[in-house]
């Protein structure tokens, strides 16, 4: 829902971040998420998430933009929280904050990388053909997302949602979706077509520059090797 709002965030911004190279910034992004799966405590995570909100500030990412993102998996790990509550408060909050932090981890790096980047470094140890995938539904969601938009608005004009004739709006949105779908193979169809004429031949090539290594690059990564060690070390006072 949120896909076109990220896509702007990491593609106009021009933080030390955003200027940073895309694979200094995925060895940041699994060090952190290594920290807060080792982190055991509460106060740990707790300085962690403390370490990203400093991070999108200096980013220059708004945090109304992104905190509320956060929220999800907060709410969907109460379940597994709750279960833990049983055993003490701060199991059932380590549960809540390691999940809020890895969603942090990752919307900080969509907010400061464009996907394609992302993408490209990740086609060095993924299939070929999951990459392709990847690039293609990369685009086709920001198109699917407008004709859904649209479609919503034109079921809205004519009378076809309330707000409170639930059943009604669900058929009605049902068959949007159903139109979707259909829509969505006559375009991936469509595509298919267009790329082949224009020289597809089975995959896409992407270059990628992994060692091409600046001051920010070298900030980033020492600090991912700092914070997992602070984490995971025995003597830590958190």
């Amino acid at each position: 829902m949120h896909l076109a709002e990220m896509d702007l965030l990491a593609n106009t911004g021009q933080s030390f971040l955003h200027k940073s190279g895309v694979t200094s910034k995925l060895i940041f992004t699994i060090l952190m998420l290594s920290a807060i799966i080792s982190a055991n405590k509460p106060g740990i995570l707790i300085f962690l998430i403390a370490v990203l909100l400093v991070m999108f500030v200096l980013a220059k990412v708004p945090l109304l933009k992104v905190l509320h993102l956060a929220l999800y998996p907060a709410f969907f790990s109460l379940l597994f929280a709750l279960i833990k509550f049983q055993d003490s408060v701060f199991a059932g909050l380590t549960v809540i904050l390691k999940a809020v932090g890895a969603a942090l981890t990752m919307i900080l790096l969509i907010s400061t990388t464009p996907y394609v980047d992302i993408f490209a470094c990740l086609s060095v140890v993924l299939p070929r053909i999951l990459v392709d995938i990847f690039f293609f539904t990369y685009r086709a969601v920001f198109i699917l997302l407008e004709k859904a938009e649209n479609l919503f608005k034109s079921i809205k004009l004519r009378g076809g949602y309330s707000p409170l004739a639930l059943l009604y709006n669900f058929r009605n949105v049902s068959q949007m979706i159903g139109a979707l779908i259909i829509h969505s193979f006559e375009m991936g169809d469509r595509m298919h077509k267009i790329f082949s004429l224009r020289g597809f031949n089975g995959y896409i090539h992407v270059e990628v520059e992994w060692f091409q290594f600046n001051s920010n690059d070298i900030i980033i990564v020492g600090l991912g090797i700092f914070i997992l060690i602070g984490t995971v070390m025995p003597w830590n006072p958190w």
